[in-house]
C-alpha cells in the first residue's frame, strides 16, 4: 500500500500534468515548464513500493537456467559457487563505484550470497526485489542529501580534493562518512559548472533539476527492469556477453541489427520530465514535415486521426517512444514545444505518418582521400563501417522485402569507388564492435578469391568451418583494414583473415579480444503462450578461432604497424572484464595464403616512423596520448576553483596552439582564441572539417608505401642493403 505522504505527492503530480495538458495551447514553454517544476519540489514516490516479480518472469528464469546448463558453452552448474559470483556482479551492476551502499548494507545483503541459484530453481525470485529495494533507498538518501547541499554557499577557495573513482574503495562505514563523499561530490559537480561559466544561481537551478530528475527516473523503474538486473547478473556470472534482453530490449536489438525501425525518425532523450527530441533522421517523417527540430519538446501523443491526445510529461523514454513507434503507413500525432532561445515556444500539434526508417548512420558509408607521397599522387577510397548488420539475423528468413546486408552494402560502394580510380582501399574498422557471423564471412569474400574465414568450436569439440564458397574477388587490389581497441568480433574475424590470407596489413591498436560467438534464443517460443512476452536470452556457444588456429579470445588481432593508444589492453579489452573464456588454440584449417607481405613490414614500419618524427600533427597526437596516460592513472581532482581554472587555461592554450598549427596546414586563418560558443562555420571550414582524421591519413600514407613497393620491389631490396643507416 502507498502511504498518505506518498499518495499526496502522486496526487500533486496527477494535477500538475494534467493542468499542464488542459492548458497546453495557451501557455508559453515557460509556463508549462514552471508548472512542471514546480511540483518537482514533490518527490515520486519509490518504484519499489508494491513491486512484485511478476509470475511470467518466475518461469522465465527458471527457463534461463535451463537454457544457460543445457546450452551455453560453459554448461555452468547453479550451485552456491555461481551464486556467490551472482551476488557480486548484482552489487556490481547497482553500485559500481560504491557511492550508495554501507557496508553494514553489505554485509546484510551478503546474507543473500548462497540463495541466487534456488531463487532462480524455485521461481521465488523476491530476492532480487529486495536488493533493489534497499539500493532505491540508499539511492534517493543520497540525492536528497546533495539536494540539501544546495542550500547552503558555494566555496571554491579551500585546498580540498575529490576522489572521483572509488571502484577499489572500502565501503563506507557510516552516514558520516558517505555524506562527506557526496558533500565533495556535489561541489566538483559545482564547480564544473562554474568553470563553465555559470552563475552561482544558474549552478544552483541545474543541479537541483539534476538530481531530482536522477530521483525521477530511478522511480520509474518497473518489476521487469528489476527482472532484467537480476538475470544479468546471473548472465554475467557465466561470462560477459550472455545477456538476458527484456522484451523492449530485444525489439531494440533486431532494429540495430536490421538498421531498420517503422516510426518518425527521431531519437529522443529525457529530460527532466520532458521528452526532448536529440536528432532527426534525414529525409525521415519527423524531417520531411518540416515541422520537428533538434531541442523540441513532446508533450503528447496520438495515435491516428481521432486518437485522445496523451499526456507523456514525466513518462519514462522508452514508453514514449513505444507510443511513437508503429507501423508504416500509419498516423501517430504528436504535441510539441518548439525550441526557442527566448523559451517562448507556443504548443502546437503535429501530424505524420509513420514509415520504415533505415539508420543511415549506422550503415557502411565511403569516401576517397587524396595522399600525395613522394612526388606521386595517390587516390584511396575509404569505407567506414560502424557494425557488422544483417536484418536477416533479426528477423525469419520467411519476411519479404529488401533485406539490409553490410556485405550488399559495402559490395555497393566498392563497385562506387571502382568507377573513381581508385589506388587502393582502406576497410576503417575502428570503433566496430561486431555483428552477425555469418556477414563477416561473406564480407571476407569480398576480398578472397574462395576458402575458409573463420574457424568455431563448441564446448563439445565440435568443429565447424565458415568458408566463402564463391570463386572470384570484388576487389583485389592493395588493401588496409583499421582497427582499435573497441575493434570486437566480427572486426576481429575480418582483420585476422585479411592478415593470415596475406591480403592487406592491418592498422592502429591490438584489438579488443573478443572470440566467442553468441546465440539469440527468443524466449517467447518456449513458453508457447502467444498472450506473453518475455524477451530473449543471447548466450555464448561457441568460440571462434582464425584460420591458423589462434583464438582472438583475450589476446586479439595484433595490427601489422601499431599506433600510440591509451589504452592498456590488459585493462581495457575482454581479458579485464569478470568470467571471460580463457585464450587456447586448435588446429590450422586448409587454406592458401594470397601473399606473404611480411617481407614489406620492417619497410613500412621505418617509413611510419620517420613521417612521425617530421609530421607535427601527428607528434600532437602522441604527445596527447602520452598526456593521457599520466592523467588516466590520477584518480583525484582539486576542488579550488583557481586550481582547476589554472588547468584549464593551460590546456586550452594548448589547445589553441595546436588548433592554429592544424588550420594553417589546412590553409585556414589562425584563431585568435577558442570560441566555445561557436555554432556556425563558414563554407570553407565546414569542408575542411570533412578532412581525414590525423591516423586515417597516416594509414593512407602506410598504404600508399605498400603500392609504392609492390610497384618498385628494388626499393626493399635497397632498404635491406641499408639496413641501419639513415640513406634510403
Amino acid at each position: 500500500m502507498i502511504s498518505k505522504k506518498w499518495f499526496l505527492a502522486l496526487l500533486a503530480l496527477i494535477v500538475s500534468f494534467g493542468a499542464v495538458a488542459d492548458n497546453a495551447n495557451n501557455n508559453s514553454q515557460k509556463k508549462v515548464q514552471a508548472e512542471v517544476h514546480e511540483e518537482a519540489y514533490s518527490l515520486p514516490a519509490p518504484a519499489s513500493l508494491g513491486m512484485e516479480p511478476e509470475t511470467k518472469f518466475r518461469e522465465t528464469g527458471r527457463l534461463v537456467a535451463f537454457l544457460l546448463l543445457q546450452s551455453h558453452y560453459s554448461h555452468p552448474q547453479f550451485n552456491d559457487e555461481l551464486s556467490k559470483e551472482t551476488f557480486r556482479q548484482y552489487i556490481k551492476a547497482f553500485d559500481p563505484n560504491r557511492s550508495y551502499f554501507y557496508a553494514a548494507d553489505i554485509d546484510l545483503l551478503r546474507g543473500y550470497e548462497d540463495k541466487f541459484d534456488d531463487a532462480l530453481r524455485t521461481g521465488k525470485i523476491e530476492v532480487a526485489y529486495e536488493f533493489f529495494e534497499l539500493f532505491e533507498q540508499r539511492y534517493r538518501e543520497r540525492y536528497q542529501f546533495a539536494l540539501k547541499q544546495l542550500d547552503k554557499p558555494l566555496n571554491f577557495d579551500l585546498n580540498e580534493e575529490y576522489a572521483y573513482d572509488r571502484t577499489e574503495a572500502e565501503w563506507a562505514k557510516d552516514k558520516k562518512e558517505l555524506n562527506e563523499i557526496w558533500r565533495k561530490r556535489v561541489k566538483n559537480d559545482a564547480l564544473n559548472l562554474k568553470l563553465a561559466d555559470q552563475s552561482n544561481e544558474e549552478i544552483k537551478d541545474k543541479l537541483k533539476t539534476r538530481y531530482r530528475s536522477a530521483i525521477r527516473r530511478l522511480s520509474q523503474t518497473n518489476s521487469e527492469d528489476v527482472f532484467g538486473y537480476f538475470m544479468n547478473a546471473v548472465s554475467s556470472a557465466v561470462d560477459p556477453h550472455t545477456s538476458y534482453y527484456t522484451p523492449r530490449r530485444f525489439e531494440n536489438f533486431a532494429i540495430n541489427m536490421s538498421l531498420k525501425l517503422q516510426g518518425i525518425g527521431a531519437v529522443l532523450t529525457q529530460e527532466d520530465q520532458f521528452t526532448k527530441i536529440v536528432s532527426v533522421v534525414n529525409k525521415g517523417p519527423a524531417q520531411k514535415s518540416g515541422q520537428i527540430h533538434k531541442n523540441d519538446k513532446i508533450i503528447g501523443v496520438a495515435q491516428g486521426d481521432k486518437g485522445d491526445m496523451i499526456d507523456v510529461i514525466g513518462w519514462r523514454n522508452d514508453d514514449v517512444v513505444d507510443l511513437i513507434r508503429g507501423e508504416a503507413g500509419t498516423v501517430v500525432r504528436l504535441q510539441i514545444i518548439p525550441y526557442t532561445e527566448a523559451g517562448d515556444g507556443m504548443p502546437k500539434v503535429v501530424r505524420i505518418v509513420r514509415e520504415e526508417i533505415k539508420l543511415e548512420d549506422q550503415a557502411a558509408h565511403s569516401s576517397t582521400m587524396q595522399i600525395e607521397q613522394d612526388g606521386q599522387d595517390y587516390n584511396l577510397g575509404v569505407i567506414e563501417l560502424p557494425s557488422f548488420y544483417s536484418e536477416a539475423a533479426a528477423r525469419s528468413k520467411d519476411a519479404g522485402g529488401d533485406i539490409t546486408s553490410t556485405t550488399k552494402d559495402v559490395a555497393r560502394l566498392i563497385k562506387e569507388l571502382k568507377k573513381e580510380s581508385i589506388d587502393g582501399l582502406i576497410i576503417d574498422l575502428r570503433n566496430n564492435g561486431g555483428g552477425s557471423l555469418n556477414e563477416v564471412v561473406d564480407l571476407v569474400g569480398l576480398f578472397i578469391d574462395h576458402g575458409p574465414v573463420v574457424q568455431g568450436q563448441d564446448s563439445g569439440g565440435k568443429l565447424r568451418i565458415l568458408k566463402d564458397q564463391d570463386k572470384g574477388t570484388l576487389y583485389d587490389g592493395p588493401l588496409a583494414v583499421m582497427v582499435n581497441g573497441s575493434s570486437a568480433s566480427a572486426s576481429e574475424i575480418f582483420a585476422g583473415a585479411i592478415q593470415d590470407y596475406g591480403r592487406g596489413i592491418v592498422i592502429g591498436e591490438n584489438t579488443f579480444g573478443k572470440g566467442t560467438v553468441q546465440s539469440v534464443a527468443d524466449l517467447d517460443r518456449y513458453l508457447r503462450n502467444p498472450e506473453i512476452n518475455v524477451g530473449a536470452l543471447k548466450l555464448t556457444v561457441e568460440k571462434f578461432y582464425r584460420v591458423t588456429g589462434e583464438s582472438t579470445q583475450n589476446k586479439g588481432v595484433a595490427p601489422d604497424i601499431t599506433f600510440p593508444t591509451i589504452y592498456d589492453h590488459e585493462k581495457y579489452g575482454e581479458s579485464s572484464y569478470d568470467n571471460a573464456l580463457s585464450w587456447d588454440t586448435i588446429d590450422t584449417a586448409d587454406f592458401n595464403p594470397v601473399a606473404n607481405l611480411d617481407t614489406y613490414l620492417p619497410y613500412l614500419k621505418y617509413r611510419h616512423e620517420q613521417r612521425k618524427e617530421k609530421n607535427e600533427e601527428f607528434a600532437f597526437f602522441v604527445d596527447d596520448v602520452e598526456r593521457a596516460k599520466l592523467e588516466r592513472d590520477n584518480k583525484i581532482v582539486s576542488l579550488n576553483y583557481e586550481k582547476r581554472l589554472a588547468k584549464r587555461k593551460q590546456n586550452d592554450e594548448l589547445r589553441l596552439k595546436r588548433e592554429n598549427i592544424k588550420r594553417k596546414m589546412q590553409g585556414l586563418e589562425p584563431l585568435a582564441q577558442l570560441d566555445k560558443d561557436k555554432d556556425e562555420e563558414t563554407e570553407e571550414e565546414e569542408n575542411k572539417a570533412d578532412e581525414p582524421d590525423v591516423l586515417l591519413k597516416e594509414a593512407g600514407k602506410i598504404l600508399s608505401d605498400l603500392i609504392t613497393i609492390k610497384q618498385k620491389p628494388e626499393l626493399i631490396a635497397r632498404f635491406e642493403e641499408n639496413l641501419g643507416s639513415k640513406e634510403l
